[in-house]
């Protein structure tokens, strides 16, 4: 059903979800740092290139299996209509909910969890190289660890992913989000819930000049 709900998803067996986040396109609200380099405009086209490296990833690794998920999870919650008629209506539509960042991912998971999904990754749309092999990565280690996390050069993470039966939303209480302390901080959450962790290739988070210059020399 074109523009469905979080609702609506069937539960399948063994199920794997991937929920991609990301903020509305809005001018101005969008990399907001590396617009005050480049402009309101030319942040939101890159973004919105970004968006579309995440998904174009994300759908080559869900087609391999049909027990593979897409949800498109969005902020802030009254924009559904916008990021609808950006990215089109035939996908799974989730509307970020909580006071901060930790709050919405935290949500996410959990209603994910409660709709059926064994595992569940969160995936960012700052990390122009990401790769299916990444994603695939991801859930893959996640038969033998608690988490799963996919570190970047800023000190943040760009995906973070967890089992069903091992979730704890400690990991995303009370951060200091935006710090180059959150991957380490997060480590140091699973260490005193007793959580196995695995990484996941280190990439560089595109939120400044500096970084797209970093970016685009890789690529």
């Amino acid at each position: 059903m074109p523009g469905k709900e979080w609702t609506i998803p069937s539960v399948k067996k063994n199920k794997e979800v991937l929920l991609i986040f990301l903020r509305a396109p809005e001018p101005g609200r969008v990399k907001t740092r590396l617009a005050r380099d480049v402009g309101d405009e030319k942040a939101l086209a890159l973004y919105k290139s970004f968006v579309r490296a995440s998904l174009s990833a994300a759908r080559a690794w869900s087609d391999q299996d049909r027990y593979r998920e897409i949800w498109i999870t969005y902020y802030p919650e009254d924009k559904k209509d916008m990021v609808m008629d950006w990215l089109g209506r035939d996908d799974i539509f989730l509307a970020q909910s909580g006071a901060d960042l930790g709050q919405r991912m935290a949500g996410a998971m959990e209603d994910a969890f409660e709709l059926g999904a064994q595992k569940t990754v969160i995936l960012g749309t700052d990390v122009p190289q990401i790769r299916p092999d990444h994603i695939k990565q991801a859930f893959e280690r996640l038969d033998a660890t608690d988490l799963v996390l996919g570190p970047s050069l800023d000190g943040g993470y760009w995906l973070i992913g967890a089992c069903r039966n091992r979730f704890s939303p400690t990991l995303f209480r009370k951060m200091n989000w935006g710090t180059p302390t959150v991957f380490a901080d997060t480590i140091d959450r699973c260490r005193e819930n007793n959580l196995t962790w695995s990484e996941l290739e280190m990439l560089q988070d595109v939120d400044t000049l500096a970084d797209l210059n970093v970016v685009e020399n890789h690529l």
